[in-house]
């Protein structure tokens, strides 16, 4: 079969096309917030985590309050780094996924990147996870719930927010 030089630039330019957008569904979305310098997630680990924190702690940490996100994005790094190995493979591939722009835009069915939904959006996102069908998104959503939410509550900081007190025979076992 004889190319034409026409055809040849026409499967020439589709073929650009191809790489260059598959470049950009493995690409991480840009970072559009200041991560912490010294934890051991990366900066677009550390963004997913920024911007799931106040829908998963919804009433508890609002999405303006940097100092609590803050607070509980160390906590979420610390207890990362005391996971088992395996479940800290499992959650950096998640992690990966969700960071790269295809992986985001097959997890949230073409919703716009998550530094863009508002805090509704990622509620109703985080529920359609929780309740999808596939086994897999409701793993995703079960791990970063849990995650997140036993770095608020296991921090003696956020106690008094809650009105809890630690009972006093377990006073010896909590450093605080």
């Amino acid at each position: 079969m004889k190319l034409s030089r026409r055809a040849l630039l026409k499967y020439s330019i589709a073929t650009v096309a191809l790489a260059s957008g598959g470049s950009w569904l493995v690409s991480s979305a840009s970072i559009d917030f200041k991560p912490m310098a010294r934890l051991a997630l990366t900066p677009q680990q550390q963004q997913v985590f920024w911007y799931l924190i106040p829908a998963f702690l919804e009433g508890a940490v609002a999405n303006h309050d940097v100092v609590r996100k803050q607070q509980v994005l160390g906590n979420i790094d610390h207890a990362f780094a005391i996971l088992e190995p395996h479940t800290q493979a499992e959650l950096n591939q998640l992690l990966d996924i969700l960071v790269s722009r295809g992986g985001w835009l097959l997890l949230s069915a073409g919703a716009a990147q998550l530094s863009e939904l508002s805090i509704q959006q990622r509620l109703l996102l985080l529920q359609q996870w929780q309740q999808h069908y596939l086994q897999l998104l409701r793993q995703a959503y079960q791990g970063l719930h849990e995650l997140i939410t036993a770095a608020w509550y296991g921090d003696p900081a956020s106690w008094a927010d809650l009105e809890y007190q630690l009972p006093a025979q377990a006073k010896g076992l909590v450093n605080d």
